[in-house]
């Protein structure tokens, strides 16, 4: 029996126990008719255990090897369970073969079951005795009640849709089946493993049912354990009991009669996980409105944890609290107005505290759903308290070390990868305030050493953890220049076969890539002029790349993520422009071919957008020009030193746009011309009427509109408007004063930008003071027309046009 318990594939019984001898019996029959012993209890008990064990063989078909034996068998096994006379653990282990021929014996399990044309109980079926323990179960042996329970669970389990649907038919099945639950465990006395496994096999038989196809009759029971505060009452049992395991375990030596000798510890893990089952399935899974519940239950799983954490060193306490871990885990995550948040976080950090110490190999199921909770509870704080709730727990430096050993240690992808995530949320909140860099400051080499290795080895999601870890960590001084000198650089310079790895090929991953190009502009933004080098040398060596993203822009969008990170890297570098001129002069002269070329396609692309088609790229072109914009604003003099006559004559900069006013054809290379930027800024307030058009003032309706408080995406379109509007006439002051200019071009040149800036202008006030939307285009104001359109323009938001029409005046002035 134990052979075949242990190792029955590699012993070769299976074919010794369906094999027939010269007499054609094989053992299996031989060893059943054994069963029908009644001068021995004991023959016919180890004979049913030994049949039990053989049910369990995935190889040996029990009814085949039975043979014609096979119905006298499951008739005298059911005449026994009916029997008021039989002795209890025949009882006990007939249940238990049966259980187990549920599992893995089909042929078997409906002959037992017995279920007629009209899915109800046949007057053969081994479930109608076990019906009738259940209904007895307080005048019988614990035993006897829990065979039947494991019986009824193993139907479940496996989905024996016909015994389920037969079971549900009798009257009161689930009053008489969860009887158990609504039964209070006396804590202060030791307590049967029995007990424990009955209401176990209960709640997965609840949890089963609920989960595939709930019935009113289970969704009442439900509700009838809610209303009771059964949830509450055994999540406390669980709190206690997880506290004083060895104290309440009543020590009775196993017995060998039984088939199942489970001692307490083992029923206690049973029960965690039924009730881990049943809480998510009716709180997660359900959707459980009553958070009031919710909340009482994360409290006491959060202190069931706390008390398994002096018990670690035990297997199965260790697994009983990767189940309270897993579902704290679970309920955080679909929970998130949980209260006691710093109590929270001070029991997570006491826990990984114990685990991090357990030298026990199954630590890490212990570790991995506790930085889940963790990053969970995090994750659903407002940003204004989540700072608040982290000096409250009085965990800070503890926990900032427990995450740095579990990132640089040898551990599972999982572990560093929430280890990276938490560690990245507790740093974003505590900022500069706190001085967390002294904990990490001995790690840091080794993460960037580590976050190398695993784009290398193609780990996704350790990579990315890690790289997001490293971003947020660019963007504090100190952690930034140790980033530096750790050879950061090396994550950045690599070779072909990495830059295709991060680039998206084949097999890569495209957000690695725009983290590593977020790194690059985060770390510029922090170290300036420190970092300006190795960004300009980034840009240098990824310029093929950039180009080729460009390029890709003619034909569609696919890339425009990309190119939008790009822009972001060259506006930055736009403020180091001597340097970038020294190191790079290469990369800085394609940059105005780039602007050249990628804002005649946008422009296009605003003018013909359809805001019905629902085009999820408008945001990130936005983006995208607004950066690039950006960038020539930076390049381009200040309109105050312009203005002020504050620059040298020898220092003053070339003009960065050709004097072109005709409308761009898309596709071309080329410079940027004044024609690009007028007619982008034309396309601009296109896009402007499109997606956010104004209401129409009527002589019937006071002109009493205000400028309409500013949102995304119109924030950005207004935001590259007034830069094209600056730039433009950054560079027309600086063409105007330019000594080389003969008055035929002056003259011709002023004609053509006061014309294209006056219409836009009167567009801008058109928008605004009507709407989107005109039909009587003679009868609105114009800028030369209008008695009031000072009153719009001098609104601080419109302020930048403002100064663009004093401008047009100026230039047709002068």
């Amino acid at each position: 029996s134990l052979i075949i318990k242990l190792s029955p594939s590699q012993t070769g019984l299976e074919q010794a126990l369906v094999a027939c001898g010269s007499d054609n019996i094989n053992i299996t029959s031989l060893i059943a008719k054994y069963t029908y012993q009644s001068y021995s209890n004991k023959v016919s008990l180890h004979a049913t255990r030994l049949l039990n064990n053989i049910a369990t063989t995935d190889a040996v078909s029990l009814y085949s090897a039975l043979g014609s034996t096979t119905i006298p068998l499951s008739v005298a096994f059911v005449n026994r369970l009916t029997s008021r006379s039989q002795n209890v653990y025949i009882k006990s282990a007939i249940l238990d073969f049966i259980s187990a021929a549920v599992e893995a014996q089909p042929s078997v399990t409906e002959l037992f079951m017995n279920i007629d044309k009209n899915n109800s109980l046949g007057e053969r079926s081994c479930l109608l005795p076990a019906l009738d323990y259940i209904k007895r179960a307080k005048s019988l042996p614990l035993v006897l009640v829990c065979s039947v329970y494991r019986l009824l669970y193993k139907v479940w389990h496996f989905r024996h849709t016909a015994a389920i649907t037969a079971l549900k038919k009798t009257t009161n099945f689930w009053d008489i089946l969860c009887s158990p639950c609504f039964e209070e465990i006396e804590l202060d006395k030791p307590i049967s493993s029995y007990h424990l496994l009955i209401r176990a096999y209960t709640f997965h038989i609840l949890a089963n049912d609920i989960y595939h196809k709930p019935c009113d009759e289970t969704m009442a029971m439900v509700k009838s354990l809610q209303e009771r505060d059964c949830f509450l009452y055994w999540t406390k049992v669980l709190k206690r009991i997880c506290s004083s395991i060895d104290e309440l375990s009543s020590d009775q030596p196993l017995r060998q009669e039984l088939m199942f000798n489970s001692p307490f510890s083992e029923a206690y893990l049973s029960l965690v996980r039924a009730w881990r089952s049943f809480i998510i399935v009716t709180l997660v899974v359900n959707n459980n409105d009553d958070d009031k519940l919710k909340d009482s239950i994360t409290f006491h799983i959060a202190g069931a944890l706390y008390n398994q954490t002096a018990r670690l060193d035990k297997r199965v306490t260790l697994k009983a609290s990767a189940e309270f871990a897993s579902l704290l885990a679970i309920l955080l995550k679909r929970h998130r107005n949980t209260s006691d948040q710093p109590v929270l976080v001070k029991v997570c950090v006491q826990v990984l505290e114990t685990a991090a110490k357990c030298t026990h190999d199954l630590s890490q199921i212990v570790i991995i759903p506790v930085l889940a909770s963790l990053l969970n509870v995090f994750q659903s704080l407002d940003e204004d308290i989540k700072a608040q709730v982290l000096k409250d727990s009085g965990s800070i430096p503890e926990l900032i070390v427990l995450l740095c050993d579990q990132i640089v240690s040898p551990n599972p992808d999982q572990l560093i990868s929430l280890g990276c995530a938490t560690l990245t949320q507790v740093i974003s909140t505590l900022g500069v305030k706190d001085n967390w860099f002294s904990n990490v400051k001995h790690v840091l080499p080794g993460v960037v050493k580590l976050a190398e290795d695993s784009v290398m080895n193609g780990s996704l999601e350790v990579s990315d953890a890690l790289l997001s870890l490293i971003l947020c960590l660019a963007s504090y001084a100190d952690s930034a220049n140790l980033l530096k000198w750790s050879n950061i650089q090396r994550l950045f310079c690599f070779g072909q076969f990495y830059t295709e790895k991060l680039e998206g090929g084949a097999s890569g991953q495209p957000n690695l890539w725009f983290l590593i190009i977020q790194i690059v502009v985060t770390m510029l933004q922090t170290l300036q002029m420190r970092f300006a080098e190795d960004a300009i040398l980034f840009a240098s060596i990824r310029h093929d790349r950039l180009m080729a993203v460009i390029g890709s822009l003619r034909t569609d969008f696919t890339h425009v993520t990309e190119a939008e990170y790009f822009s972001r890297l060259l506006y930055n570098l736009a403020f180091y422009l001597d340097q970038w001129h020294l190191k790079a002069p290469h990369c800085l002269s394609d940059v105005g071919t780039i602007i050249g070329t990628i804002l005649p396609i946008i422009s296009h692309y605003f003018t013909t957008y359809n805001k019905d088609a629902g085009d999820l790229k408008i945001s990130e072109l936005l983006s995208l020009t607004s950066f690039l914009i950006s960038m020539l604003r930076v390049m381009t003099p200040a309109l105050t030193s312009l203005v002020q006559e504050t620059i040298v004559t020898q220092n003053v900069p070339a003009p960065l746009l050709a004097i072109n006013f005709t409308s761009p054809i898309v596709g071309n290379e080329g410079p940027p011309t004044y024609g690009i930027l007028i007619n982008t800024m034309r396309s601009c307030l296109a896009l402007l009427q499109k997606i956010d058009p104004l209401r129409i003032s009527t002589p019937t309706k006071p002109d009493t509109l205000e400028v309409q408080e500013i949102y995304p995406p119109k924030a950005k379109v207004m935001y590259c408007m007034e830069s094209l509007l600056y730039v433009i006439m950054s560079q027309a002051h600086l063409v105007l004063g330019h000594a080389g200019l003969d008055y035929s071009e002056r003259y011709h040149f002023k004609r053509e930008l006061s014309l294209e800036l006056k219409t836009i202008l009167e567009g801008v006030h058109r928008y605004h003071r009507r709407g989107a939307h005109s039909t009587s285009p003679r009868i609105d104001r114009t800028l030369s027309s209008s008695s009031c359109h000072g009153n719009m323009l001098e609104h601080p938001n419109l302020g930048m046009f403002r100064l663009g029409y004093n401008f047009v005046n100026a230039l047709v002035q002068t």
